[in-house]
């Protein structure tokens, strides 16, 4: 009884102090391993380095330690194991003092600009607390009010104060970058299962005062020759399509990229999908959006998965334009996650705000008089959807006799960004 008794209260210790240890914010980590009698604790140094995966130098964190009654030592090892429990707690309220300091910052007035591409603009000189605001790239330029030899910078940024890393900033200037080829990358998650990647889509920047930091995919759908000629998986793991469409339900495998249908004039889909695609781009950028271009010509060679997984990587959402191939001009819609497929990786981790950037989209489309279909969804298991990561639509925009003039097309554009607008509000 006494030995157990004894472990009990060594354990108790035991569990406080990894309780202690598990308090996260601070610039350093620390881990504590234990055995039944004796315990050893090692710090490492943590380091923090500003990447485009959104991580920042983090220079300020407080941390609140509340120990619970110490248990009374029955013997020499619970003396050891209460010992560290106290040793714990003084390493973290040092931490806790050297991190709280407040960041000085000594007071500039000049002009900075950007080095790279896809840095952070945070309310806040911290990464645990400080929103991410915007992002920024290279070429863009702010006024700099303050300096930190913590490596932060105060910046003006839309009308309010904000922080950036020192380390992507220059006062001398750099040429801003307007567009960038984008290639494939087969490194990237799901990139092997792309049968058709050579070619390269083109990411505009946003170049006025009104930069929104965010980027949208627009995939004028279909425009690959040759791709109907090659099969790629349906899901990324393998499994059976649950719903019909172009490639009916039970199959694994889908077509690469569709032709897709041809408007009652004779004119190809894939045509009328660029033509909005090349509106849609122009309002967006005009709002400050930057603007992930798929397709700006009649054939790339980008099968439907690189499509995804390129917007995937470079950009916040994605919006793939088409139009059905029926001839009742039955309205616009946007093809809603299947419930056969939301417990699948990825699409169980985006879909409610997959749907949700649908809604608004159609909603965006309606307040703009553009006809809609039934209630604007309809269910779909499509090879987009399946390989989302970021919240992702093919919006049908009518079918084969529908309209597309010009001026029908620029009612479209705006009421598309109308409803991006709405989503990121």
């Amino acid at each position: 009884m006494k030995k157990n008794f004894k472990k009990t209260l060594i354990l108790s210790a035991t569990a406080c102090t990894a309780l202690a240890f598990s308090l996260s914010g601070c610039k350093k980590s620390y881990k504590a391993e234990f055995s039944e009698t004796s315990a050893a604790v090692s710090v490492e140094e943590g380091t923090l380095a500003d990447t485009e995966n959104n991580v920042l130098p983090n220079e300020s964190a407080t941390v609140a330690s509340n120990v619970g009654p110490t248990v009374p030592a029955a013997n020499s090892d619970t003396q050891a194991a209460a010992a560290t429990e106290t040793q714990a707690a003084s390493v973290l309220e040092t931490t806790a003092a050297e991190t709280a300091a407040p960041i000085n910052f000594e007071d500039r007035d000049e002009k900075v600009y950007i080095t790279t591409d896809n840095v952070n603009i945070r309310s806040l000189p911290q990464t645990e607390t400080g929103e991410v605001l915007g992002k920024a790239n290279t070429g863009d330029s702010f006024h700099r009010t303050g300096y930190s030899d913590q490596k932060w910078s105060r910046i003006e940024y839309n009308g309010q104060t904000a922080f950036i890393s020192s380390e992507f900033t220059t006062t001398e200037v750099v040429e801003k970058k307007t567009s960038e080829a984008v290639a494939f990358n087969p490194d990237w998650e799901f990139g092997q299962n792309s049968m058709i990647n050579s070619g390269t889509a083109t990411l505009y920047y946003a170049t006025g005062s009104n930069k929104k930091g965010i980027t949208v995919c627009v995939n004028a759908g279909h425009g690959t020759s040759g791709g109907e000629s090659v099969k790629t998986l349906c899901h990324p793991d393998g499994t059976k399509k649950v719903t019909g469409g172009s490639t009916a339900a039970g199959n694994t495998h889908a077509t690469a990229v569709s032709s897709g249908t041809t408007m009652k004039d004779g004119t190809s889909e894939a045509y009328v999908n660029l033509k909005v695609a090349k509106a849609l781009k122009d309002v967006l950028l005009e709002r400050g959006y930057n603007v992930l271009m798929i397709r700006e010509s009649e054939d790339v060679q980008l099968d439907n998965i690189a499509r995804t997984v390129m917007a995937n990587n470079r950009a916040d959402c994605h919006i793939a334009i088409h139009y059905d191939s029926t001839e009742k001009d039955k309205g616009a819609f946007f093809m809603s996650v299947a419930d056969g497929i939301k417990g699948m990786y990825p699409v169980s981790e985006i879909w409610q705000e997959s749907d949700r950037l649908g809604s608004n989209v159609i909603n965006g489309l309606s307040a703009n008089g553009v006809k809609i279909f039934s209630d604007g969804a309809m269910q779909m298991d499509l090879t987009q959807t399946s390989y989302s990561k970021i919240p992702s639509i093919d919006l049908e925009l009518g079918d084969r006799v529908s309209d597309y003039s010009d001026s029908t097309v620029a009612v479209l554009a705006k009421g598309i960004a109308d409803g991006i607008d709405s989503f990121y509000s």
